[in-house]
């Protein structure tokens, strides 16, 4: 009995896929990478930080990429509040009164 390997599997996977998705992208007028990489890249981030336990250093290590991109990939893609938006900043109170 012969196992595939992740990597087999995936390719398989991308592979058997593609065609549809080439399909779409024609029929949308082209955006054939940002239609695959937008499919990829939420559950790709979502596994990563929860393999890291929600650490985002850990999680930027783990794919290879900035902290800070990882933030930013994060905010565009919705699972992080805009910048600014989680707070006042540390001594906008006082400065107000």
């Amino acid at each position: 009995m012969s196992t595939k390997s992740g990597t087999d599997m995936f390719e398989e996977l991308v592979t058997s896929t593609l065609p549809s998705l080439v399909s779409e992208a024609t029929a949308e007028g082209g955006r054939l990478y940002r239609g695959v990489m937008a499919r990829v890249e939420l559950p790709l981030l979502r596994h990563a930080l929860e393999l890291c336990g929600g650490n985002q250093l850990k999680a930027a290590t783990l794919l290879g990429i900035n902290r800070n991109t990882l933030r930013k990939r994060l905010r565009l893609l919705g699972l992080l509040p805009a910048a600014g938006t989680n707070g006042a900043k540390a001594g906008s109170a006082a400065r107000s009164t």
